[in-house]
């Protein structure tokens, strides 16, 4: 399998917001925030992805995992200082998340982004996410692809990179990189697991 990874561009987002909707359909967070009912999850995911995506084209980057010309797995990443939407963009994303996951879905949003928000280190670093991969294609290494290149630039800039997660798993996967678990607290009722990554000489995985 040859992978190539790239940078979107602004023409890219939705594509890589459906890769999203439909690759982390099933996390656990967002069972808890969006309902039981699966297709519905995945429409509200995409449609919220569309929006958050369309704002970190200009405050980061998005890189893109091919398999041919078929994107099978988005990295997004956002640069110092920016992870955290200001009040504009907060007013743009809501008409998304309110069409999409309703009033109730809304609010469960807001406090889950809140609960995150409190955790978001002073130090500058580099916010790593949403990371997913294509439903089907999971478990193949594209993910594996795509943190490599992540990794690399972080080294390259010395800089420090953060993220969120809400699966156990993904935390032995980020600690394969470097990633290291700073705080493991609940959000809506649901385990969440916070990590950071000092900058390093090599960005290969540990076996």
């Amino acid at each position: 399998m040859m992978i190539e990874i790239r940078d979107l561009t602004p023409g890219e987002t939705d594509a890589a917001a459906a890769v999203l909707g439909r690759g982390m359909r099933d996390n656990p967070l967002h069972v808890r925030a969006f309902g039981a009912d699966s297709d519905p999850r995945e429409r509200t995911l995409t449609r919220i992805f569309q929006g958050v995506l369309r704002q970190y084209v200009s405050k980061g980057v998005i890189l893109g995992a091919f398999d041919s010309d078929a994107l099978v797995g988005v990295c997004a990443m956002v640069e110092p200082g920016r992870c955290q939407p200001s009040g504009g963009e907060r007013l743009r994303l809501l008409p998304e998340a309110i069409a999409g996951a309703g009033l109730g879905g809304t609010v469960r949003l807001l406090k889950w982004v809140g609960a995150w928000a409190r955790h978001d280190p002073r130090e500058p670093h580099w916010h790593l996410g949403p990371v997913g991969i294509e439903r089907h294609r999971q478990g193949q290494g594209i993910g594996t692809a795509l943190l490599r290149v992540f990794c690399q630039r972080m080294d390259a800039l010395q800089a420090m990179a953060y993220l969120e997660t809400d699966k156990r798993e993904n935390v032995t996967f980020y600690e394969r990189f470097g990633f290291q678990v700073t705080v493991e607290e609940p959000v809506l009722e649901t385990p969440n697991w916070f990590m950071a990554r000092r900058a390093a000489s090599g960005s290969a995985p540990r076996s």
